[in-house]
């Protein structure tokens, strides 16, 4: 499971009981751990597009002891991070300003715990020199302000959509089952980590291997989560949805197996083995995979593969993760045809090319010593097959997708995306910034009808 940005939030509220749990008696360490504290907690208020007027507090002390403050502001920032990962899809979803307040209202809550901690341990101290006399000066100035904030939220009604927002990958693995989860992580993020316009067609083809390969994998344990269903008494609703995932699976095997084909007619570079990232990344993934449901060289059955309704739940976890990192692959690889079309980097047979623009070839093609047998193109038409296959498999892996969603409980997660990491600055504490042009690059028509000397396929 990955973690969520409610359930930061929840561990960080954890932590600052913890703060109330124990006690401090040295000034140094008061002040540079609530000065931590503040810190975190204006960058995370600062990410829910709020403000902490209060500055932070300014103290001439050596690096500071681990502490129970500390760990507070590592909690409180966990949060802020989460949040940092934003990007245009998922940002669109949360358009709620009042989960915002509501986000704003529990940051302050947690971190008025740790300062009213704090305020507690400094009257034992009796004056504790010049330290914490600042330090109690500071405290009268920020617990209004972070009160005030703590009681902005009228609506009582929790985090809404923003508390469903995903950290980019699964949690900390325990065992195998988590490995395979982070395992399938990480090979769609170096999927998303390879620039497209730099894949020919054999990383192409590999991506669909890869995918057929997943989609497999994916069939292996939903069928056998099925079978052990009987016994372990799974409920009608949870049978009835792996019984679709197994529908949009063979349907997405049917429409990956006619994209397969269709690259036996395509061409943009010589043949060879892949060397992308992904592809080095899916070995990791199959070595896994063969990891939890081999044994002796063999694969196991329904009763080994699932012995008892924890390791269900936890095959649900790893199902869910493969499937969303399977259709985020999806898309990756229809980007990346879409852009290789339109930049003319895909080879079309001379005859498919001849029959929608015959007045480009009035005296044949080729010479009668050396026929032209493929030819460079940017026309979408004679692609549409290539095309119309990758959208129909993308999109049953969406609705695998989404029936494993349902199967693992996160239907309400906003995962993010990597290629849209870089999240928007936000506005609160930020001084203008000059906005980056974007400059479309054009397609050189020159580029149709590009003539190639390949081999026959």
């Amino acid at each position: 499971m990955r973690a969520t940005y409610e359930d930061l939030l929840r561990i960080a509220r954890r932590v600052a009981v913890d703060v109330h749990q124990q006690t401090l008696t040295d000034p140094i360490t008061l002040a540079a751990g609530w000065r931590a504290v503040l810190t975190a907690t204006r960058h995370h208020v600062m990410w829910l597009n709020g403000r902490l007027v209060t500055p932070d507090l300014v103290i001439d002390a050596p690096t500071p002891e681990a502490s129970s403050l500390q760990a507070l502001a590592q909690a409180i920032g966990a949060g802020a991070d989460l949040l940092a990962i934003r990007n245009a899809r998922s940002t669109s979803k949360l358009s709620d300003k009042e989960d915002f307040v509501a986000a704003r209202a529990e940051v302050a809550s947690i971190a008025l715990m740790g300062a009213n901690a704090v305020l507690r341990d400094l009257y034992p101290l009796n004056g504790g020199g010049e330290q914490a006399r600042r330090l109690h000066a500071h405290l009268g100035k920020v617990l209004s302000e972070l009160e005030q904030l703590a009681q902005s939220d009228t609506r009582r009604n929790g985090l809404g959509l923003l508390g469903g927002l995903a950290a980019g990958g699964p949690q900390l693995a325990a065992d195998d089952h988590a490995l395979l989860a982070r395992a399938t992580a990480g090979w769609q993020r170096a999927h998303e980590a390879t620039a497209p316009m730099t894949l020919l067609t054999r990383d192409l083809r590999s991506m669909t291997a890869q995918l057929r390969t997943a989609g497999g994998y994916a069939w292996h344990l939903t069928d056998h989560l099925l079978s052990a269903g009987h016994r372990l008494g799974f409920d009608p609703y949870t049978e009835r949805f792996l019984r679709a995932l197994l529908g949009a699976l063979g349907q997405f095997e049917a429409n990956s197996a006619r994209v397969a084909r269709s690259w036996q007619r395509r061409l943009s570079d010589i043949n060879g083995q892949s060397a992308t990232p992904g592809e080095v990344a899916f070995l990791d993934l199959s070595a896994m995979f063969n990891r939890v449901a081999r044994q002796d060289d063999r694969l196991l059955q329904p009763d080994d593969l699932v012995p008892d309704e924890r390791t269900a739940l936890r095959l649900l976890d790893a199902l869910d993760e493969l499937m969303y990192s399977a259709e985020r692959v999806a898309r990756l690889q229809q980007h990346a045809v879409a852009g290789l079309i339109m930049a003319g980097r895909l080879y079309v047979p001379v005859a498919e090319l001849v029959q929608r623009e015959p007045q480009r070839w009035p005296s044949g093609v080729g010479s009668q010593f050396k026929p032209k047998r493929w030819v460079r193109t940017t026309r979408p038409d004679c692609f549409s097959e290539l095309t119309d296959a990758l959208g129909a498999a993308a999109g049953h892996l969406l609705e695998a997708s989404a029936v494993a969603r349902r199967l693992a409980g996160t239907t309400n997660q906003t995962r993010p995306y990597g290629e849209d990491l870089a999240a928007p600055a936000p506005p609160a504490l930020e001084a203008e910034r000059s906005r980056l042009r974007e400059v479309a690059i054009g397609i050189d028509p020159s580029t149709s009808g590009q003539e190639f000397d390949g081999p026959d396929r």
